[in-house]
């Protein structure tokens, strides 16, 4: 390339801190172990690009690899190469995320052309470690931090990006600090984009994004925030036949690579062993406010007279790993309801027994069915012990109290409870047991819970989808006169 003259240096330099776009034609990238390439300004990064310097508040929901982060990077060195004074503040979801977003402004810099490095205000960056990069001489830094408690607090900055912030484990409290820094001055500007996380169907960056202006949905423009959406295929050569070759269930491809905002953002769906539209109805109108006993005991409907009620346990593996459950159900007519639960890996199993005894007797003694595999045998027998009236039992006997609940029978238990759900006909409008009933999957044949919580709740529904067409509202009772009835 023929050497620029001084003139035509300046000239170039002036272009760059007056338009983002003149930046780019100096910029190369490089992935690790890979050589550095000359960047390719695709069309949605030209779209992003536009909306970074037009919107003050910005969100964006993108597939992978479609240039995003690279973008960010770029923006924000140009930033403080061209502004003094100007800080950066970068959250990532962990430490080593946001040393990844911050390497990549480092290595736009590293190949920049060396005449653009020998300017003496760029000459030499510092600081220049995995937390910070920037010049010194102009004042100006790119601040890198993971999402915690904290991040944020106290930092003023001149522009913030929450990078993949659906993953992000404070999100909402750090957009809390980082929304009052850029809030003062109208130059300031903050920047949310994330793939969408399939675990969390009702996250804060999913309520912000579906609030957020364009958004397409219909709480659009109740925040101040500007939505965009970049899907699978707005990177050259990407088709359906590319996205069939992706690995991963068709579920994760929606997170990662969706074709729409809407596939993007909805709760796992392809492999649902319910209906999505189903379960989304039950998110929406879950309950806020109920009673709350001991921080475990929940109840969202009091015992009703006229109501017949079914419980189910299912036992966790110990005090601080996987959750007991009991929900108790209660039924009216061919309609059903999930009327109380406990739920608690904070207490052990003599106590789960004398609390779930407790609460169902509350409730009028329900059939009261528990998994005897393994631990759930301790919570059994403590149930005979305290002679619980309404035990069920496997055999006929009576001399095996609960259930053996084995790969075969859950199958088909799964089976019933889909059909139950699918048709209204079982109900609940606790959100964490909705939320596990949308992490259930079908999984070569068989259901599995693809989310943290192991499907814990879901266990006592399907002993309901085992013995519901067994129990009946108990009989009224009836007077006689003179062999005539009177009430």
């Amino acid at each position: 390339m023929e050497e620029l003259t001084k003139t035509e240096k300046l000239e170039a330099i002036a272009k760059i801190k007056a338009n983002p776009f003149e930046f780019l034609k100096y910029v190369k990238i490089q992935e690790p172990g890979e050589l550095r390439v000359d960047y390719i300004l695709w069309s949605h990064l030209i779209e992003f690009y536009r909306a970074l310097h037009l919107h003050k508040f910005l969100i964006a929901v993108k597939a992978k690899q479609i240039g995003i982060s690279w973008g960010l990077a770029i923006d924000k060195l140009r930033e403080i190469m061209t502004i003094p004074g100007w800080s950066v503040l970068e959250i990532s979801k962990g430490l080593s995320e946001s040393q990844d977003l911050l390497g990549k402004s480092r290595i736009v810099y590293q190949n920049l052309p060396e005449w653009m490095k020998e300017i003496p205000e760029w000459r030499k960056p510092l600081p220049d470690s995995t937390e910070q990069f920037g010049f010194d001489r102009l004042g100006s830094v790119i601040q890198a931090f993971p999402s915690t408690e904290t991040a944020g607090i106290g930092k003023t900055a001149g522009s913030v990006v929450h990078d993949e912030a659906d993953f992000h484990e404070f999100f909402k409290t750090n957009l809390g600090h980082t929304m009052a820094t850029v809030a003062d001055a109208p130059e300031r500007r903050l920047v949310v984009v994330s793939t969408a996380d399939k675990e969390k169907p009702d996250s804060d960056f999913k309520k912000l994004y579906k609030g957020a202006v364009g958004s397409g949905f219909t709480e659009a423009g109740s925040n101040p925030f500007h939505a965009l959406f970049f899907p699978y295929n707005v990177r050259p050569n990407r088709n359906k036949e590319w996205l069939d070759a992706q690995p991963g269930e068709d579920w994760q491809k929606e997170g990662n690579y969706p074709k729409t905002v809407e596939e993007a953002l909805s709760p796992l769906s392809k492999l649902s062993c319910f209906n999505t539209d189903i379960l989304q109805d039950l998110w929406d109108n879950a309950f806020t406010e109920f009673e709350t006993r001991q921080e475990i005991i929940h109840i969202f409907h009091p015992p009703q007279v006229g109501t017949v009620y079914m419980a189910g346990i299912d036992v966790g593996e110990g005090v601080g790993l996987d959750y007991s459950a009991l929900s108790i159900v209660g039924k009216r007519g061919l309609s059903a309801e999930v009327a109380a639960v406990i739920y608690s890996n904070k207490i052990g199993t003599d106590s789960f027994a004398f609390e779930s005894d407790k609460l169902c007797r509350t409730y009028y003694n329900p059939l009261l069915v528990v998994d005897n595999i393994g631990v759930g045998r301790a919570v059994a027998d403590k149930l005979v012990q305290l002679g619980y009236p309404n035990l069920y039992y496997q055999d006929k006997d009576n001399r095996k109290v609960g259930f053996a609940l084995t790969r075969p029978n859950k199958r088909e238990l799964a089976s019933k409870l889909v059909e139950l759900i699918n048709n209204k006909s079982l109900i609940t409008r606790w959100k964490p047991q909705i939320k596990e009933l949308m992490e259930y999957q079908w999984v070569n044949g068989y259901p599995e819970s693809t989310g943290k919580t192991h499907g814990d709740t879901i266990i006592p529904l399907l002993f309901y989808a085992m013995v519901h067409d067994s129990i009946s509202p108990p009989e009224k009772a009836r007077f006689f006169v003179d062999g005539k009835r009177i009430w």
